[in-house]
């Protein structure tokens, strides 16, 4: 209930009560009201557990005035002065490392320690954890800013971010230098592989006896990967001149045939009354003149030149004019005239048909020896790769030369080295000027321990060593040491919240800690302590099943009773009735 008045958003967690309430047919619409005082201000608060809509807060009215709705509401100022009074007023305002802004019911989990979390650790407040991003440093982290003791975060977050920068500079530095030996292996055995030898098989000959090693079966490889090639080159070289000689031998007769060709479509053409067809191999007759790059057999000139093919082509290059008049004969003549040029193509092609077999076996063979000089050369490129990268990898292996990418972070890991001892220094020595509020802390924390039977030390020690650890007494002694020692370290840290120095809220509540296997008497002179400075500047709410003894009536400001409803805390019992099942 304190830390649904205080504004805690996480107050139900790891409790029934929330749904125990909202399940009650009586106390479902209730509500509760609570005087705080924060900033030198009193606020009188009323929340009701089923509608956030209506919570409520005023300065100047009272509770029944909020429930009713006859006062102004200033909820949403009382939650700023919360936060104003109680977190902006420290020096930090993001925990180091994890850089989360520090939340009023961060403070408020250490000052109202769950039941549940058992008093097992100092820094585990409630049973489901605090909201922290960083739960193993943050809330060492705070109660530092919070008691004074880390008045400036800058060089403690630096710190932790060098500390992790060193730790990924190791594992990098780490990984670039076990990657050399293991690409060495990788590359030995690709070796082995490519020359089809035995794993085990040496790199490079060792000693003056000769034996089988890869660099000398690679060198023989590589060797015969040259000969090889320059067979395949003279090969080709011969396969190119042959096609060239075919080509030649083929050009008049394949000029015979397309000029033919040529003919036999214009008039196919013409027999269809396409004139614009007509045209176009009308044009194509001429560009194939001018293709013609052999000599005619009998006068030894360029074809194009040729008076035979120069009479051909005239007369395939007949008027549009005499084109349109032939079509005006009957089909059958045109049918009748195309036969024998038919015939005669169909002659031509057939003579063209060896050469052009000739030319086909010459292709595939000169394809198939393009492939084979391709796998060569990629086989002899990828075998000199190798041995190339192997020797590489051994030089880094062995020390002999270094990577420049391990170099590069060699010198990043020994600056950020560098920089990392810089900050320690600079927090050590951050620390050594709060040195005095750490002692009068460890003061506080000598009075409560000798004011406790069978203890005679106590001190707060915020270092590395005693992290989870912070508040220690002794001599140790009994089974309830771990549950004292935090209980005592809060009450010191509460008895301390009226220095100056200290940011303390000045409010503690512990939830039964006579439960957790303490003896009264212990319980008595923890309390006894306390009470004993009369001091109206903190509140200190203790809940317990444990009889007070007689001068501890006075601090009694609630008695419950499970013997009647009259003396249970909301007058009726909570969570005994039956719910339904849906």
């Amino acid at each position: 209930m304190l830390r649904f008045v205080l504004d805690d958003p996480l107050w139900s967690d790891g409790s029934t009560l929330r749904d125990e309430l909202l399940h009650s047919r009586e106390l479902k619409e209730g509500a509760v009201a609570a005087r705080v005082h924060v900033g030198g201000e009193t606020w009188t608060v009323v929340k009701p557990w089923l509608h956030q809509k209506h919570y409520r807060a005023s300065r100047t009215a009272d509770w029944q005035q909020l429930a009713a709705n006859g006062a102004e509401n200033e909820f949403a100022a009382y939650q700023a002065a919360l936060r104003r009074h109680l977190v902006e007023i420290l020096p930090v305002q993001k925990l180091p490392g994890s850089k989360q802004s520090i939340e009023w019911h961060q403070i408020l989990a250490w000052c109202s320690r769950d039941q549940n979390a058992r008093y097992q650790n100092y820094y585990q407040w409630r049973a489901d954890g605090s909201g922290f991003s960083w739960p193993a440093k943050s809330p060492a982290a705070l109660m530092q800013i919070v008691l004074g003791l880390l008045p400036d975060g800058a060089t403690l977050r630096e710190l932790d971010g060098t500390a992790k920068a060193l730790e990924k500079h190791k594992a990098n530095l780490q990984a670039l230098r076990e990657e050399p030996g293991r690409l060495l292996k990788h590359v030995r055995r690709q070796l082995a592989r490519r020359l089809n030898v035995s794993a085990q098989t040496p790199f490079r000959q060792d000693g003056l006896l000769e034996h089988p090693n890869l660099i000398g079966i690679a060198k023989q490889r590589h060797g015969a990967y040259q000969q090889e090639l320059l067979t395949i080159d003279a090969e080709r070289q011969e396969f190119a001149a042959r096609r060239q000689a075919w080509m030649e031998k083929r050009a008049p007769l394949k000029a015979g045939i397309d000029l033919l060709t040529n003919e036999i479509k214009q008039m196919e053409a013409l027999a269809d009354g396409d004139i614009q067809e007509v045209d176009r191999l009308q044009k194509e007759a001429s560009s194939l003149q001018q293709q013609l790059p052999t000599r005619c057999d009998a006068g030894n000139r360029l074809l194009r030149d040729c008076s035979h093919v120069m009479t051909r082509i005239e007369q395939t290059q007949i008027d549009r004019k005499q084109r349109i008049t032939q079509h005006q004969r009957a089909k059958e003549t045109l049918e009748s005239e195309l036969l024998p040029l038919r015939r005669r193509l169909a002659e031509l092609e057939t003579e063209a048909v060896p050469m052009n077999e000739q030319l086909t076996a010459i292709d595939q063979r000169d394809a198939a020896l393009t492939t084979r000089h391709a796998q060569s050369l990629s086989a002899d490129q990828l075998l000199s790769d190798a041995i190339e990268d192997y020797e590489l990898y051994e030089d880094i292996a062995t020390g002999k030369s270094s990577s420049p990418e391990i170099a590069t972070l060699e010198r990043q890991l020994e600056s950020t080295q560098r920089r990392h001892s810089q900050l320690q220094i600079q927090l050590d020595k951050e620390r050594d000027a709060v040195k005095g509020r750490r002692q009068v802390i460890s003061a506080a924390m000598q009075s409560v321990a000798k004011s406790l039977p069978s203890f005679h030390w106590g001190l707060l020690s915020d270092d590395d060593k005693h992290r989870n650890r912070p508040f220690q007494m002794g001599p140790m002694h009994s089974t309830t040491f771990k549950v004292l020692e935090i209980l005592a370290g809060d009450i010191a840290c509460l008895i301390d919240s009226t220095s100056p120095e200290s940011l303390h809220p000045g409010f503690l509540l512990h939830d039964s800690p006579r439960e957790a296997e303490m003896s009264e008497s212990m319980l008595w002179a923890l309390l006894g302590h306390v009470a004993s400075g009369e001091s109206d500047a903190f509140q200190y709410i203790v809940t317990t099943s444990t009889e007070p003894a007689e001068a501890f009536k006075p601090f009694e400001r609630l008695r419950l009773s499970s013997d009647s409803e009259n003396g249970l805390l909301l007058r009726r019992r909570v969570g005994a009735e039956q719910r339904p099942l849906t």
